[in-house]
């Protein structure tokens, strides 16, 4: 393959990749962020004491809490992560009595058991919470509550190995083994026990026989997964440490909107005035910036898009654009201009000391592209200590920058360095005026 053919095929590549890029926009949207489409945000830091200290294990209590206690809500798309070692952060897109919510998130947790009426066993976890939504009599009278638990812990049953089974393994106080004794007593033989956490039933395994002390187990689990859900839940009783609301902040969707409008308006004005200057300027550069900020802008979209789906498939929180991100893109396009513009001030210097058009701009290219790689490398390391230390929204502004920058390198290298080397290769520019510069003979 000659040079002109692999910088055509570069060309075309880049305009193939940004077509589909528009195409999957069109499919598909990004989800704006609480900040635009309004809601609640809520920082929690974790207070631990020497009883209860923080650490990995707790925060995961905490975690499935929450996310327990926001179910209830009935919000759509809520977000609760993990932020640091301390800080939970929980995001409730569109909700409107604030004060509600924060009372539910930040109430005790109590977990129960209870005996699975005779109308209702035999039936799975979903189908009873559907009921106990719709206020039914699905459950006797609280027979105990998480106090009377010591430990809970998820491991495989070793005696049904052939089966893949698992196995939650309880420990239970002095009062506590009792308490179970009686639970599991002959009356209760065959009957479904419910663990019910903040309300809901997480699970209801069968009272084979009476159970006496001290020590139980819930058998027949299907997956590790499940096992380790099952015993989290059963050590959850109450939060294991305090947690402090460190920051709130409610948006209205009014608010959101107008927010949003004027960040689109400032990047189109910001994106026409980029444009117009380096036309006006560059001259025929100009045109090539301008096809360089479109295939920059639309491989930003679509790259953004295909992060959206892959953490969405693996289970991670989706991509939000907020108001960060989007200052984020309108700087991105600051940057991706000054690229070209270093570029083609290198040229033009290349010129003025005395070079062909053809040299300069295989030389100019070169040396350009090397100053504006050093900067971009550096914005990028501070991007991406932005992104491991950043909370929510500056998370977003920072993911914006590393993965603009890596665009930015991709068309530098891939589009313009190759319709650049096109125009050496074939000598399509013959008047140093067209790009910019007077007075200076081309040969």
């Amino acid at each position: 393959m000659s040079q002109k053919q692999k910088y055509l095929t570069s060309i075309i590549l880049i305009f193939l990749l940004a077509g589909a890029s528009i195409y999957g926009l069109v499919k598909r949207n990004i989800d704006l962020g609480l900040d635009i489409r309004g809601g609640l945000n809520v920082i929690l830091t974790a207070k631990g004491t020497k009883k209860n200290p923080v650490n990995k294990r707790t925060m995961e209590q905490a975690l499935f809490i929450m996310r327990n206690r926001v179910d209830k809500l009935g919000v759509s798309e809520p977000t609760i992560e993990q932020h640091g070692s301390r800080n939970i952060i929980v995001q409730l897109p569109g909700v409107k009595d604030a004060k509600k919510a924060i009372n539910i998130i930040g109430q005790t947790a109590l977990l129960e058991f209870a005996i699975v009426q005779d109308k209702y066993q035999g039936q799975d976890v979903e189908k009873l919470n559907k009921a106990l939504e719709k206020k039914e009599k699905v459950l006797g009278e609280i027979l105990m509550t998480g106090d009377a638990l010591t430990s809970a812990s998820a491991g495989f049953d070793q005696e049904v190995k052939a089966q893949n089974s698992y196995i939650v393994s309880l420990n239970f106080t002095n009062k506590g083994a009792d308490d179970f004794a009686s639970v599991t007593a002959k009356k209760n033989k065959n009957k479904g026990l419910a663990i019910v956490l903040d309300g809901k039933i997480i699970t209801a395994p069968n009272i084979n026989e009476p159970i006496t002390g001290g020590k139980a187990q819930i058998e027949g689990i299907d997956t590790l997964e499940e096992a380790k859900e099952v015993a989290l839940v059963l050590q959850t009783g109450q939060l294991p440490f305090k947690l402090e609301i460190a920051q709130q902040q409610q948006v209205g969707p009014t608010l959101g909107k107008d927010s949003l409008n004027a960040a689109l308006i400032a990047m189109i004005i910001g994106f026409i005035l980029v444009a117009l200057y380096m036309l006006i300027y560059y001259r025929l550069f100009g045109l090539i910036a301008w096809a360089s900020l479109a295939a920059f802008a639309s491989l930003l979209f679509g790259s953004l898009l295909l992060l959206d789906i892959i953490m969405e498939s693996v289970g991670a929180v989706g991509i939000s654009l907020s108001l960060p991100s989007i200052a984020g893109i309108i700087l991105m396009i600051g940057i991706a201009a000054d690229s070209s513009i270093i570029v083609y001030e290198r040229i033009k210097e290349e010129v003025r000391e005395g070079r062909s058009l053809r040299s300069a701009i295989d030389v100019g290219f070169s040396r350009g592209f090397k100053t504006f790689l050093d900067a971009d490398l550096v914005t990028f390391l501070t991007a991406a200590i932005l992104f491991n230390f950043g909370i929510g929204p500056i998370k977003g502004f920072a993911m914006i920058l590393m993965v603009g920058i890596f665009i930015d390198i991709v068309v530098s290298l891939m589009f313009k360095r190759s319709v650049l080397k096109l125009i050496a290769i074939n000598n399509w520019i013959k008047n140093p005026a067209l790009i910019g510069i007077r007075g200076v003979n081309s040969e």
